[in-house]
């Protein structure tokens, strides 16, 4: 009977713990584990079990977590005293949530929710890789001398941008070089803004924007990859007027036209130009302030191709 009551109270209660097969996995990829299950002192029934991925957001000192998916493992079941239990776990990332970063954290939260006891909770901190493709630009960039900031993966109202600083080549003339990226169907969708110094090449306008699209296949060779940026930054900084807000439309004859919202946005790295999460309720992520950022769904099913006016325009609060 006292043994009954302190496993009541958490004391000499089953407990679990999931051991992930990888700390690490790539956006879209599938990540696996096992959960050990262990019976207490005495015999207990478990409601169930489940598993919530939290993301934690890091913005300027405010920290806020929420829960973005919620796993069911178990039902209901008995673990006697002593009892031992392995149960598999497999998990595929949605393809359109942050990829880790600075302020931005991952932590799967295991519950063994205790019949008429305290729940026991495990913890396992895991971090998302960008997918495969994206990785392969990161290395196109680095091959033309440029490195990721530290302070880079922000969280934007089109979704997550990416920052990189010139080391080498492009030193003296670019200030550094930010990109939303969105996975589809065909290859990949950059949006891409350069930041020159004032009088670079007599230059007065500083930010420079422009759309590029690589065909999967063209990702393969990286060092020609990192060619055909090179060529691409290279005719923005030499002709900057055609790259300015206004004229960002006459450069999408390489762009294939997505017919209907589902192609092309559905694939966004961290909710770019559709709502975050792919489906799921975006309200329930973060508070006011950062859904005012990441909650884009409504007004994108509304005004289509505005998203891109939004970019070419100007200036987002960061987030």
């Amino acid at each position: 009977m006292f043994k009954k009551l302190l496993s009541k109270l958490g004391i000499g209660s089953a407990n679990i713990n999931l051991m992930l097969h990888h700390s690490q996995v790539r956006l879209g990829e599938t990540i696996s584990g096992e959960f050990f299950i262990e019976g207490g002192t005495v015999e207990q029934h478990i409601n169930k079990i489940d598993v919530e991925l939290r993301l934690t957001l890091n913005h300027n000192g405010q920290v806020q977590t929420k829960t973005v998916a919620t796993i069911p493992v178990a039902s209901a079941l008995v673990i006697q005293a002593g009892e031992k239990k392995v149960l598999p776990f497999t998990y595929e990332l949605p393809k359109s949530l942050p990829v880790s970063g600075h302020s931005v954290h991952y932590t799967f939260v295991t519950r063994l929710d205790i019949a008429g006891g305290v729940d026991h909770l495990d913890e396992d901190a895991v971090r998302i890789l960008p997918p495969l493709p994206l990785e392969k630009i990161f290395v196109a960039f680095e091959k033309l001398g440029f490195r990721e900031k530290a302070t880079s993966r922000k969280l934007k109202p089109y979704g997550q941008e990416f920052e990189w600083f010139p080391t080498e080549q492009f030193k003296n003339i670019v200030q550094e070089i930010e990109f939303f990226a969105s996975l589809e169907e065909e290859g990949v969708r950059l949006l891409l803004e350069v930041d020159v110094y004032a009088g670079a090449f007599g230059l007065q306008e500083k930010e420079l924007k422009r759309e590029f699209f690589f065909l999967y296949t063209e990702l393969n060779d990286v060092s020609t990859l990192a060619d055909s940026l090179r060529a691409m930054i290279q005719e923005m900084i030499e002709q900057p007027y055609q790259y300015t807000a206004s004229s960002y439309m006459a450069h999408h004859s390489h762009i294939p036209h997505s017919h209907g919202r589902g192609h092309s946005m559905m694939g966004a790295i961290g909710g770019f130009a559709a709502g975050l999460f792919a489906g799921m309720l975006v309200e329930e992520l973060v508070d006011d302030v950062v859904e005012e950022a990441l909650g884009f769904e409504e007004e994108i099913e509304e005004e289509g191709a505005g998203f891109f006016d939004d970019f070419f325009g100007g200036e987002d609060e960061e987030f």
